[in-house]
């Protein structure tokens, strides 16, 4: 009678078995893992080209109710540090935040006196002007940047302004600028917004869908910061004309925290934390930025746009980028 053998061998797997088991699992996810990571961001960009078409409606429902586009802030008759009401406050009401701007009470207080009284709705971040694919924080701390934040009215006390990702187009030459042709400094300002600006559709004569109206700005952290824009409010602004910041505390305050300036491209290359380049266009996506047009349109343009950058003031308007953001300046743009 045969004897019947039995296997010892278990059920399971060996070990060397799963371990090919586990190396195929990793060799997946490292296949998906980039796929899946560029799913997010263009999701995120989608986002963000929706927020700036929310933005362009605002404006132009801003524009059919006042006939004119709101200013970048408009002056007001306090010390610098006290703010000043900026464009993004004005949209309020046309992004379905009016009883944030009834809470502000924007047409009745100074921002020094919202701040103090509603500091949680002044430092509010909206969704509307908040770049998904932006790591910055959502307020601006005033101990690392004095000039995004503005004092309360009773006090010394500096207040951090909420972030913004998005900019009003200012100039082809840098904000601080002051006037370059009389007092005012009305012409430092090639763009659609500066001190107390009333600009219509009918004063750009370049064409709607031949301007920019708003643009990115992302938070870059590290020794070479950009701490993108302010909401709101804006400090420092009330010196030099519409193109011009307060050139007294330096570069990290002033206009260029809720406009932009082409002078220096997209996404250049910082030179220190704050300083004039980070009143540039900039973003956290790769190889450019969005930008909203007067039409409505939001268009993605590429850091490598023809530009050649203002040196001297004045200067002409010569290139791609410089065009786009000037609505008078007459030049032909081809393709870009």
């Amino acid at each position: 009678m045969s004897e019947r053998r039995t296997s010892n061998r278990s059920a399971g797997f060996t070990l060397i078995e799963l371990l090919v088991v586990i190396a195929i699992i990793a060799i997946l996810i490292a296949l998906l893992l980039p796929a899946v990571q560029q799913a997010r961001e263009a999701a995120r960009r989608t986002q963000c080209r929706n927020n700036l078409k929310q933005l362009g409606i605002a404006m132009h429902n801003y524009h059919d109710t006042y006939n004119t586009l709101p200013p970048a802030y408009v002056q007001a008759t306090v010390a610098d540090n006290k703010g000043h009401w900026a464009w993004s406050a004005f949209l309020l009401p046309y992004i379905d935040q009016t009883p944030l701007f009834n809470t502000l009470n924007v047409n009745g207080q100074l921002p020094s006196a919202a701040i103090q009284a509603n500091l949680g709705a002044m430092q509010n971040q909206l969704a509307a002007f908040d770049c998904p694919s932006d790591n910055g924080p959502r307020v601006h701390d005033p101990a690392l940047d004095p000039g995004y934040a503005i004092e309360d009215a009773t006090t010394t006390t500096n207040r951090g302004l909420a972030l913004s990702n998005y900019v009003a187009s200012n100039s082809t030459s840098a904000p601080r600028q002051a006037g370059r042709a009389g007092t005012d400094g009305t012409q430092g300002a090639t763009g659609a917004f500066f001190r107390n600006s009333r600009t219509n559709f009918s004063n750009i004569t370049d064409g709607s869908s031949n301007t920019i109206l708003v643009g990115e700005r992302a938070w870059l952290s590290g020794a070479q910061r950009m701490s993108a824009g302010t909401l709101y409010a804006v400090r420092d602004a009330n010196a030099g004309g519409p193109a011009a910041q307060d050139v007294n505390p330096g570069w990290n305050q002033g206009i260029m925290t809720i406009v932009g300036t082409s002078k220096w491209g997209i996404n250049p290359v910082l030179t220190g934390p704050n300083t004039e380049t980070s009143a540039s266009y900039s973003s956290q996506h790769t190889g450019g930025a969005h930008f909203l047009m007067g039409d409505g349109a939001v268009k993605f343009l590429s850091q490598n746009i023809f530009n050649i950058g203002e040196t001297v003031a004045p200067a002409p308007i010569n290139s791609t980028f410089e065009a786009l953001v000037g609505i008078a300046d007459g030049f032909v743009i081809g393709d870009y």
